[in-house]
């Protein structure tokens, strides 16, 4: 496999098999390998089966709120996955393993709406410790690079001191 395409998707609940079809299809025709999802809304009391045929393994950290991270491989994509490791809270998941003979570790977030730069510094604290091979970081951190562009208020919700 040489151009592996990793896609970043807040989905905002799936728990509705029609949007779960249609994500999946759309993911499809983008030719998505490897999709981090972000509030899968998926609780630990009931994880819908995800038998999709174009994205046949799935992983999850579900919470017991509406949050929940997910990680979808593609049916093409020869993953073997060797270890993952989630949150109570459903923030944050990693998985680890192989594609080829190649090591890959993908880190999947849904940072806190508030004193994120702390849980970004412990999160990611974890998951170098945790990473082997080549790594991937992606999700939802709940931070506006440009508050100007990217919050109705125009400000940050990150501290100066922070940054």
């Amino acid at each position: 496999m040489t151009d592996l395409q990793i896609c970043s998707f807040n989905v905002r609940g799936l728990n509705a098999p029609n949007k779960r079809t249609q994500i999946c299809h759309y993911l499809h025709k983008l030719r998505v390998h490897i999709v981090l999802l972000q509030e899968t809304h998926f609780r630990k009391q009931h994880i819908p089966r995800l038998s999709h045929m174009l994205f046949n393994q799935w992983f999850h950290s579900p919470s017991l709120s509406s949050k929940g991270v997910g990680i979808a491989i593609h049916k093409s994509t020869p993953f073997i996955c060797q270890d993952t490791l989630g949150d109570a809270d459903g923030r944050y998941l990693f998985t680890k393993g192989l594609i080829g003979s190649q090591r890959f570790t993908f880190e999947n977030i849904y940072a806190p709406n508030s004193a994120q730069a702390d849980w970004l510094v412990e999160t990611l604290a974890k998951f170098g410790s945790y990473a082997e091979g080549v790594k991937f970081l992606g999700g939802d951190f709940n931070v506006t690079l440009n508050p100007d562009l990217d919050s109705s208020s125009g400000m940050s919700a990150v501290p100066k001191l922070s940054l």
